[in-house]
Parts: structure tokens; sequence; C-alpha cells
């Protein structure tokens, strides 16, 4: 196969431009677009044709195409990388760290961020999350967020998720967060939906989470603001989830707002005595203090209650924060109690390696040993088979000699007769 970019399309045959800088016509590419690169086989050609005699047309025509080429080949890589960090959704987990999310339509994480302290805990010790997919990075905020003791059994987890297309209506992202959550531990309590754009919106201009945003418009019931169908057991765990951080909001603003309304009235004062000619005027004003005050004494017994229910949120605050540096010293004997272990694991291969090191030495020193008892046994063996070799021989001189002592006694007793 042949790889070639289209410079003209017709409606028989198409033109391409090959890498050795030959013009080929061959058979129509329907689908084919000017600049793009395409694969044909040498029975597709039509007609070879060189290029030999350049014409102003053919100069014009070709430097444009090269135009054409150079612009999307330089395009491409861009737009690839624009592509991979556009984003797709925006999420928001909420447990005790509150974390949001950047991902892409490839479901990778483009970017993280931390929305209190508790998270900027736990993104310290979050490694290698860039281009990763969200399964695994939510599942790695989970992991460590239990190790720190931020994470605890049957605690409530909430996902909001806002699309930057506003008409997307998929649930595969939910759907992988929620997998996710319930693969890590699944007695934990889930509630999931999906952010309108002006809480997202709200949420930036605050530097809040949108799960934060979202409570206080259910929990305030204002219709102002677009708060999608939720399910009721959803509803619960948001609610119960952010109710004390709404109500303290509520006691500052309604502190602020008792301040700000005691102002008017010293300054209507200052102006009475100041605008003595004018005493109609100046009477009305005092009427006006007066029921001011009279509605300011039944106030002691209303703002009585209010701080106790904001004594009663600062010590539950308060306990949550104890609770928290409690897990947290809790979680840190664990975490020696590991180091430990480690270095015991450490400590047993140290030794397993030097087991098998003295092994080693051992089995060499026997090898070494039997090879010396061969070596002894085999000079023991040459020694005594020459010691037999040698008697042998003796033995045969001396059988010679007394053959020959016993023929030279026949000879002699022959002569004598």
């Amino acid at each position: 196969m042949k790889r070639g970019v289209v410079v003209k399309q017709s409606r028989r045959s198409t033109i391409v431009l090959t890498s050795e800088g030959t013009f080929l016509e061959i058979n129509a590419q329907g689908q084919a677009e000017i600049g793009q690169e395409v694969e044909f086989s040498t029975q597709e050609l039509v007609r070879r044709t060189r290029i030999r005699h350049w014409t102003p047309s053919m100069k014009n025509f070709m430097r444009v195409a090269v135009l054409v080429l150079v612009f999307v080949l330089a395009l491409f890589p861009v737009y690839s990388w624009y592509n991979g960090n556009k984003a797709y959704a925006y999420v928001s987990l909420d447990f005790n760290p509150s974390i949001e999310l950047k991902v892409n339509n490839r479901m990778d994480v483009v970017s993280v961020a931390a929305l209190n302290e508790d998270a900027k805990t736990v993104l310290a010790d979050l490694d290698d999350w860039q281009g990763e997919d969200v399964k695994t990075v939510a599942a790695s905020i989970l992991r460590i967020s239990s190790d720190l003791g931020l994470l605890t059994d049957s605690e409530s987890i909430i996902i909001g998720v806002n699309y930057i297309d506003t008409k997307q209506e998929d649930k595969q992202l939910t759907n992988i967060l929620e997998g996710s959550i319930i693969g890590f531990n699944d007695t934990l309590h889930i509630a999931s939906y999906q952010v309108p754009d002006k809480v997202r919106e709200t949420a930036q201009d605050e530097q809040k989470s949108m799960n934060e945003i979202m409570a206080e418009s259910i929990l305030d019931e204002d219709s102002s603001k677009s708060v999608p169908a939720l399910t009721q057991s959803d509803s619960a765990i948001i609610k119960d989830f952010y109710k004390n951080d709404v109500e303290e909001d509520g006691a500052e603003a309604e502190e602020t707002s008792l301040q700000t309304s005691e102002d008017p009235d010293s300054q209507s004062a200052h102006a009475v005595a100041e605008s003595a000619e004018k005493r109609e005027k100046a009477d009305q004003q005092a009427n006006i203090v007066k029921a001011k005050a009279e509605q300011a004494e039944a106030k002691p017994l209303k703002a009585v209650s209010e701080q106790k229910k904001n004594e009663e949120a600062v010590r539950s605050r308060e306990a949550m924060k104890e609770d928290k540096e409690k897990a947290k010293e809790a979680a840190k004997p664990s975490k020696d109690e590991k180091k430990r272990a480690k270095e015991a694991e450490k400590q047993l291969r140290e030794a397993q390696k030097e087991s098998k090191a003295k092994e080693k030495q051992m089995e060499k020193e026997e090898s070494n040993r039997q090879k010396e008892n061969e070596k002894d046994n085999h000079r023991n063996k040459s020694e005594e088979s020459k010691h037999s070799s040698a008697r042998e021989q003796g033995n045969e001189r001396n059988n010679d000699d007394k053959r020959d002592s016993r023929d030279d006694e026949r000879h002699g007793n022959h002569d004598d007769n």
C-alpha cells in the first residue's frame, strides 16, 4: 500500500502527492477531503503523471496545496492538545474534604482543586493524577482520605456534576463515580445529581463547592435558583450533611442585619437633635424611634434563643473538629505500625538473603570437600594399585628364584649319578 495527500478531487479520479514529490492519479476517493492523507494500491492507479514543465497555474495550485498541507499538519497537534484539555464536566466531591475535578470527554482528569483545608491535606498525598481516568483518581482520593482518618464507614458522600454542554443528559460520569465509591466501600451513603449552570457560576464567584451552594438553595427553598429534581434519599443526605453550615451562615447574616438596623436609629436621633425647627417631623421620627425601642425590648428573648442555637452550632463544630483530631491521632499509630511492618519485612528479606548466601557457601564448601575426598580416594587407590603391582612382581621374582634353585638342584643330582 502507498500513501499520498489529496490535492485535487474530481468525479472520476483523485490527484495525490506522494512523499517522493510525485503526483499520481488514482480512482476517485469519494470520502477524502483536500489535505487528507489516503492509502491506495497500485491497482488503483489510473495514470502516473510526473510534472516536468511547471505552468503558472500549476505553480499557483502547488503553492496552495503546500500551504493547505502545512496548515493541516501544524494545526493537528494543537487541536489534539486543546481537545485533551477541554473541560467536559466539573465534579464536586464532598464528604469531609471538598474536592473539585475537571474531566475531559475521555473521562480523564485534567485538573484537581482543593476547596477546604482537609482537601489540601488529601491532595498533598495524591500523585500521578494528571491524565488518569476519573475512576482511578476518585478511588485514590477515597483511599488517602480513609488512611488519614477523614473518611469513615457509613459516611455520606455528595457527588455534583456540572456538564459544560447544558443539553448533556448522559449519566455515564455519575455512574462511573458511584461505581468507584461502591467498589471502595459499599457502606457509604451516596447522593448524586446534575448541577445547573447558575449554581456552578455562583460557586465560582463565592469560591465554594457546588454542592454547598446547592444545599443552601434546598434548605432555604430559594425558588430563584434552578434546583434540579432530587430523589428523597439524595435530598435527605444533602440536607443532613450541610444543615449545620447553613444554620451558621444564617446566624451570621442575622447578626449583620441587626447591626445595620441599629445604625439608622442613632442617625435618626441625631437628625432630630439638629433639626429643632422641624418640630412636627421630629415628633414623627420620635414616635418611630419609640416604636423601634419597644420592638427592641422584645428582641432579647429572640436573641437569647438565637444565641443558644449559635452556641449549640459552635459546640457541634468543635465536637466535629475534636473527632477529626482524634481520628488523625488514631491514624498515626497505624502509620507507625506500617513503618515498623515495612522495616520488619526489610529485615526479614535481608535475613533470608544472608541465609541463602550462607547455604550457598556451605554447599560450595561441601562440594569442595567432596572433590578433595574423591581426589584422596583416587590417590589412595592409585597407590594401592602400585603397591599391589609391586607385590605381585616380587612374588613372581621369588617364584622364579625358587624354580631356578629347584632346577639347579635337580641338575646337580643328575651329575652325581
